[in-house]
């Protein structure tokens, strides 16, 4: 199987030269890096972070002497405070949010429970799960002691829940005008607005139901305080947040009280814990589904889909496997939705409940009887010892009892002659009991008969039990026996008898004492064998579990890989036809199978083996330790995802802290006799220098409509034209599939109590047959279609567009700053300045760098919102006949629906197919125009930086005053001046600590270095945080459809925050019709 090579264009950057903080120490010391620009090429995102403080303490420092004169027009000081302002206000923690998706029962709330280290903080409905609204769970950042836990209830509006209750009376109400008798049965539409209606309303009956209005239900007071507010819930526990949640999440079976509930209501929950995995800024999102039937709700999943920057895909493991999951990923059109979003790359797979495993179906599937072999080898002998240790166990407890019988009959024995030895010693005379006398015969309490080993025992000691038996009389008189014919007992007689009974005892206690350490010892055996067999019977289980773990993770990566091979030669097949060819591969789908992460988790024995779930005696057998649940590796995946965007915030923050800080101080060090040139040298120099800014704008805006017509190149090729191929394939199958709507039910066709949902709804329902969007429906032709040359218009056109600008732009940057202070250079004068030029330099081109990384997430945000405007645009064309439809009503009136359906469709699908992509290709213009904006002001700026800093740093040409530099402006600057030049020594601890550690490293052999500084040394220096220029070798690469030459980049989202540049003191230039975006 071959693979289609990927074409590129353009240039390719060298790498970067690299310092590392574990390089000599006498290297280092050769690098003529600040400790700033040492920091900010760090990968380490809690350094950065922790440089970030170190930053925002040392802007406060500067505000002190600015202030003092802010209010004063001669000097810039307010100007400077606004721009130390901007740039502490761009130190924000970035969010990362990371949708977390999975059919019903697939565990997900456990497992997000257990990522937050909760026995159980998300609430949930036991109503169907399409009633379930999104929740979100970040960080909570709050210091209070009395809200560690806090939440946030958001309540529809009453425009809302009035447009629903008008479809849930369309639902409920039959054409008599009373409530459908279906109401009864919850799978049912009637049912389900029933129960919906009914929690809100619970006094209200039937009848009261169906001559309400939605106006008047909307209007009751209790209904009324709720809607379109938003109540915040504290505890100090899991348990009470969850508890509070439930009353208003949850519905209640049996209402006796017959209580308002809330949950038809609720738009979105927020919780806010101090979860250590959402502490660097992860924010985890239950989605229960776009298909919501309340229109508000969907809107708020539809978002938060469009804003994810992660998607987690749960699946219990005994079906993800075996149902595909990872290949479907949910439906067609949902992974289709992730290929226009972009986020292929972004999906991480859940697999859940791995602790429901059978051994005996797991060994044989797996193949795994050899690894487990041994183990339960060792478990059936064990198994035999106990039972034979068991058995021994039990004879001997017979034996201890025949024991105590003796024990019993020698104490009985004893006191009958105790007793005839004192009434010797009153004078009395006594005999030898006889056999048969009953007289003193105490009666025993009963005993196991016992086994039949006890019986031969005990007849064994007949003879014994017969003496004492007959030893229970006194005197012949009690016997029966003359006295004549026996001899009388003397003390002696007695003596000897009490001797040998005492010496019986004793040995009878002897043996009974060591028949119990006996015991002992086999209990001890009995138990350490059990323990063993527990142990084993673990490892047996953990090996399945492991085996099937590795074996599901292989398959559903293989599966995820052949989903998307399916799209790509899908939409490759419909391109061109006649020159597909299914034995290349459009992409790389063995990497793409690699790269995507899988975790089989069970978080009932994670919370078991953390002391929680005490209640439901879980059996956590099988897993050894934490890690082996894999709850762990998932809580520090949820922490990687951040990384990136918090390693792009923090460097930006940093280089723009560098910058800003170079500038004031070029501004400060200007007393304004600097200059060593004569007047007319000092005006032909300048008279130079603002010639190279005039080219150097124009070479700007060249490079800007460079990039613009290369984009506008991108979406005509790989978008606009996919339009008119499509869009007779869809009108097509337009009136097929609406046809099909109404065909019989064994034919596909839906119910008409459906279908007028459905129809009720704009084309958009999810009722007890499953989800319907007739919009979606009709649109799919061109949706199969349009996705690979959508994903590779937005994936690998664009970054590649906006990388060669940055190139460009650099390169420019460059160019002009050695022509600008070559004159300086060899004259040998201003060393100072050409030394804070250079460090502005690099400011500059990291500036730069920076710009492609913020221009892709503006595209992305903007294109997720143009993609998923053609069904809208479709629905809102479809409009007319979904009105006639909910219109009809009596005999017939199914077949007038479908008739309406079809009519309308036939008509006006051309219509609707080209005004959708019309107003589609009308958005993705002005995002075109947007970005060019964009671009247009960055490039605006940069000429401003230059401008000013080079004007100051070389002839101290300011525009504060024609007449010099005013007094109170030369006091500020001389204050202020020794502030700046201490800013990078306030870092000087920070790396000297990094310095000490690597050095440390550098000391023991094969010790690793973990802190890299790549230098930034002009176009040499690599695009901070992206890869832009290798991304051919991406998985996700997408297909080459074109032939013409393209850089390729992966997918993989970029979420850095916003480079906005810091303001500077001078004449705003920018035109009037370009607004700074709040990228």
């Amino acid at each position: 199987m071959s693979i289609k090579p990927e074409p590129v264009d353009g240039p390719s950057v060298g790498p970067a030269t690299a310092l590392t903080f574990g390089a000599d120490p006498a290297e280092r010391r050769e690098s003529r890096q600040s400790n700033l620009q040492q920091i900010a090429s760090l990968t380490s995102p809690e350094l950065l972070e922790e440089a970030i403080t170190i930053g925002l303490k040392a802007l406060d420092d500067l505000k002190p002497p600015l202030d003092a004169v802010a209010t004063l027009y001669t000097t810039q000081a307010s100007q400077w405070l606004k721009s130390i302002d901007d740039l502490k206000a761009r130190a924000k923690p970035t969010r990362t949010i990371v949708g977390v998706v999975g059919n019903t029962g697939a565990g997900k709330s456990s497992v997000i429970s257990a990522v937050l280290d909760e026995e159980r903080l998300l609430p949930t409905n036991c109503m169907r799960a399409c009633t379930a609204s999104p929740t979100e769970i970040s960080y909570n950042y709050s210091d209070d002691p009395n809200e560690l836990y806090r939440a946030e209830v958001e309540f529809i509006t009453a425009e809302d829940w009035k447009k629903e209750l008008e479809a849930l009376f369309v639902d409920l109400i039959d054409a008599n005008g009373e409530v459908s008798r279906d109401c009864a049965n919850p799978d049912t539409e009637a049912g389900v607005a029933y129960a919906k209606i009914k929690a809100v309303y619970p006094k209200k009956r039937k009848e009261m139901i169906a001559t309400s209005t939605s106006q008047g239900l909307i209007s009751e007071p209790v209904v009324r305080r709720a809607l379109g507010t938003t109540r915040t819930l504290r505890a100090t526990t899991s348990a009470s947040i969850y508890r509070q949640l439930q009353e208003y999440v949850d519905s209640k079976e049996k209402n006796t009280e017959k209580t308002m509930e809330y949950w038809p209501l609720i738009k979105v929950v927020r919780i806010f814990t101090k979860a250590n995995a959402l502490a660097t800024g992860a924010c985890l999102v239950d989605l229960p589904g776009v298909q919501d039937s309340n229109a508000a709700r969907a809107a708020v999943a539809a978002n938060y889909m469009k804003a994810c920057t992660g998607l987690w895909i749960v699946a219990p493991i005994n079906r993800a496997v075996d149902d595909k999951t990872a290949k479907s990923l949910l439906g067609d059109s949902f992974r289709r939705q992730l290929k226009y979003d972009g986020i292929y790359s972004a999906v991480t797979f859940i697999c859940s409940k791995t602790d429901d495993i059978s051994i005996t179906e797991a060994a044989d599937s797996l193949d795994l009887e050899d690894d487990i072999d041994e183990f339960l080898t060792t478990v059936e002998s064990n198994k035999t010892q106990t039972k034979r240790l068991k058995a021994q166990l039990s004879e001997l407890r017979d034996e201890k009892d025949a024991i105590d019988e003796l024990l019993d009959s020698n104490d009985q024995t004893w006191e009958t002659w105790e007793e005839l030895a004192k009434e010797l010693s009153e004078g009395k005379t006594v005999y030898a009991p006889s056999q048969t006398s009953p007289r003193n015969k105490r009666k025993r309490k009963a005993k196991p008969r016992g086994s039949r080993k006890r019986r031969q025992s005990a007849d064994s000691d007949e003879d014994f039990e017969d003496i004492s038996d007959s030893e229970t009389s006194g005197s012949d008189k009690e016997n029966g026996q003359p006295d004549e014919d026996r001899e009388p007992l003397t003390s002696d007689d007695i003596d000897r008898k009490l001797a040998e009974l005492k010496v019986n005892k004793r040995e009878l206690r002897a043996s009974k004492k060591a028949k119990d350490e006996q015991m002992v010892a086999i209990r001890a055996n009995v138990k350490s064998l059990q323990a063993e067999t527990e142990t084993l019977l673990g490892k047996v289980k953990a090996v399945c579990i492991k085996g099937r773990n590795a074996y599901s993770k292989q398959a559903i990566k293989r599966d995820f890989a052949m989903g998307i091979k399916e799209l790509d030669q899908e939409a490759a097949a419909q391109e061109d036809e006649e020159n597909f060819d299914p034995e290349v591969d459009l992409r790389d789908y063995d990497a793409v199978a690699e790269s995507l992460p899988v975790f089989c988790v069970s978080s009932r024995a994670f919370q078991s083996l953390s002391g929680r779930l005490k209640k439901d005696n879980i059996n956590s057998t099988g897993f050894l330790s934490l890690d082996d649940t894999e709850i762990p590796q998932l809580q520090v995946h949820a922490k990687k995802l951040t990384e990136g965007s918090r390693v792009a915030n923090s460097r930006r923050f940093l280089n723009d802290l560098m910058q800003l800080v170079n500038s004031m101080q070029m501004w400060a060090s200007d007393d304004g006799s600097q200059s060593a040139l004569t007047d007319r040298e000092k005006l032909k120099e300048e008279a130079r220098l603002r010639g190279q800014l005039q080219q150097v704008e124009a070479d700007f805006l060249a490079t800007v409509n460079e990039c613009t017509n290369s984009m506008n190149e991108a979406f005509t090729e790989n978008i606009y034209e996919y339009f008119d191929k499509t869009i007779p394939l869809a009108v097509e199958a337009a009136l097929p599939t609406a046809i099909g709507w109404g065909a019989r039910r064994d034919e596909g066709g839906l119910l008409w109590a459906t279908y007028k949902a459905t129809c009720r709804r704009s084309g958009v329902y999810t009722g007890a047959s499953g989800p319907h969007n007739f919009n979606a429906e009709l649109f799919e032709p061109i949706s199969k279609s349009l996705a690979n040359g959508w994903e590779k218009a937005f994936q690998r056109r664009l970054p590649a567009c906006l990388s060669t600008f940055a190139k460009s732009a650099k390169l420019l940057i460059e160019t002009f700053h050695r022509e600008a202070v070559h004159s300086t250079q060899e004259r040998g004068s201003n060393a100072n300045g050409l030394h804070m030029l250079n460090n502005q330099l690099r400011t500059l081109l990291q500036r730069v760098t920076d710009i492609p990384a913020t221009m892709i997430q503006l595209a992305q945000e903007l294109q997720r919102d143009s993609n998923r405007q053609f069904t809208p645009e479709i629905q809102n064309a479809m409009e007319l006949a979904y009105q006639k439809c909910t219109e009809e009503k009596g005999a017939g009136s199914f077949a007038r629906m479908k008739g309406h359906m079809t009519a309308h469709v036939e008509t006006q699908s051309r219509i609707m197919f080209r005004n959708a992509t019309n107003v589609v290709q009308k958005q993705l213009e002005d995002l075109s125009r947007r970005i060019s904006d964009q671009l247009m002001l960055q490039v605006q700026e940069l000429h401003a930086r230059l401008a000013h800093d080079y004007l100051a740093a070389l002839f101290g040409v300011t525009n504060v005053s024609d007449n010099g530099v005013p007094r109170a402006e030369k006091m500020l600057r001389s204050e202020i001046l020794p502030l700046l030049e201490d800013v990078d020594s306030k870092f000087e601890g920070f790396v000297s600590k990094l310095n000490q550690e690597s050095d440390a490293q550098h000391e023991v052999p094969n010790g690793e270095q973990n802190y890299e500084l790549p230098q930034f040394d002009g176009a040499s220096h690599e695009d901070g945080g992206m890869d832009l220029d290798n991304a051919a070798t991406s998985p996700f690469a997408t297909p080459a459809a074109s032939p013409q030459p393209e850089t390729g980049h992966g997918n993989r989202p970029v979420t850095p925050r916003s480079a906005t540049p810091v303001a500077l003191p001078h004449h705003d230039t920018t035109p009037q019709h370009i607004k700074a975006e709040p990228l």
